[in-house]
């Protein structure tokens, strides 16, 4: 056989070899694409679950926003009544007003801190009470009904199901923790525990970023995390941001609850010291931490200030490793919440707690949670 009639022969055999591994890779392209299109279709199939979620996520925040607008007008003790189907309807004429505004005058805080109170002022506080209320009924049914719709039109599987449940748990569980709060002020003390308005504060944080974690998960499913993967050290710093951030809200609501925003206005000293001459004035020492006001408003004043400290490195942690452009975009954005939320904080401070610095205060830690 000469060369020519042997490579003749073998050509058949080469063409077929090069063609192999093109038709496998052919084959595996096309089962990708098989798995995102369904990939795909699944999350079209679940877009309205998804919006749902989101608008979850939304109201909830809104309802944080009109809490904290009850708190700062002192409203929360304005319906002393827990009544789910009848308390929906507010006072419709003069004499209904007159009987609501007797009713109120029967409890501690008409008594001790409102007894000048006269209807017309009665009507715009018992307004940010009901209309919190109403927003959370509201609520309830948002999330209830299309749950039950998206049930029986199978549109969840199992996991996100089981965790649903959760989250309409935590729901139920946020509003017995609203009028758990509001009896707290309704025998002998005019004012709501701190402690039960930093669990009813802590409670709604939770159910927005589990609202929102949920969302993203069927958006987005499971891609979110690996793209983090290899970012263990970042991590760390993340873990540790988190803590703070616990803290420094737990502070914030038992700021809040004390009234500790309206004394020692000034910054960064207090009463021209830097720890408040008030600082250790109960007994045992530890229960300064907690129930001190001019205690409470340091640590949170000192615990902002390591966060803000801990976002800083953190970001610029993110930078000098060379980390994808998205975590350094994310990274930036933290900080910048956070360095408006903490001028904020201490703006809010200096003027006293005006009711609308107060809720913008607020606003501004949901959207950082948000972010985080």
């Amino acid at each position: 056989m000469n060369v020519g009639a042997f490579f003749s022969f073998i050509r058949p055999f080469h063409i077929k070899m090069q063609i192999r591994p093109y038709l496998k890779s052919c084959f595996y392209n096309n089962l990708l694409s098989s798995k995102l299109l369904s990939f795909t279709m699944t999350k079209t199939h679940n877009r309205p679950v998804y919006i749902w979620l989101l608008s979850g996520v939304a109201l909830i925040s809104l309802m944080v926003i009109i809490g904290g607008i009850t708190r700062l007008t002192d409203s929360g003790l304005s319906m002393s009544d827990w009544n789910l189907l009848m308390g929906s309807i507010p006072p419709l004429n003069e004499t209904e007003w007159n009987q609501a505004f007797e009713h109120y005058q029967e409890f501690p805080q008409f008594q001790q801190l409102n007894a000048d109170m006269n209807v017309h002022e009665f009507k715009q506080i018992f307004f940010w009470e009901y209309l919190h209320r109403m927003l959370g009924r509201l609520i309830g049914l948002i999330f209830i009904i299309p749950f039950a719709y998206f049930w029986v039109k199978g549109r969840f599987d199992r996991s996100l199901l089981k965790r649903l449940f959760i989250l309409l748990f935590l729901g139920a569980l946020q509003g017995a923790m609203g009028w758990i709060m509001v009896k707290s002020g309704l025998v002998d003390n005019p004012y709501v525990s701190h402690y039960r308005l930093a669990a009813h504060l802590s409670l709604a944080f939770i159910l927005v970023g589990y609202c929102f974690w949920l969302a993203l998960d069927v958006r987005y499913g499971r891609t979110s995390e690996q793209g983090m993967s290899t970012e263990i050290p970042l991590k760390k710093w993340l873990l540790a941001i988190g803590i703070l951030f616990w803290i420094q809200l737990l502070y914030g609501a038992f700021t809040a609850g004390l009234d500790a925003g309206y004394m020692y206005n000034t910054f960064p000293k207090m009463g021209g010291q830097w720890i408040p001459p008030t600082f250790s004035s109960l007994h045992p020492f530890l229960l300064n931490l907690v129930e001190n006001p001019g205690a409470v408003q340091w640590v949170h004043r000192l615990s902002g200030t390591i966060l803000l400290c801990a976002v800083a490195v953190f970001w610029w942690r993110s930078r000098i490793a060379h980390s994808q452009k998205v975590l350094v975009l994310l990274t930036g954005s933290l900080l910048g919440i956070l360095c408006l939320q903490y001028v904020l904080g201490i703006t809010t401070l200096i003027y006293s707690v005006p009711i609308s610095l107060g809720v913008f205060h607020q606003a501004i830690a949901i959207l950082f949670w948000g972010a985080y």
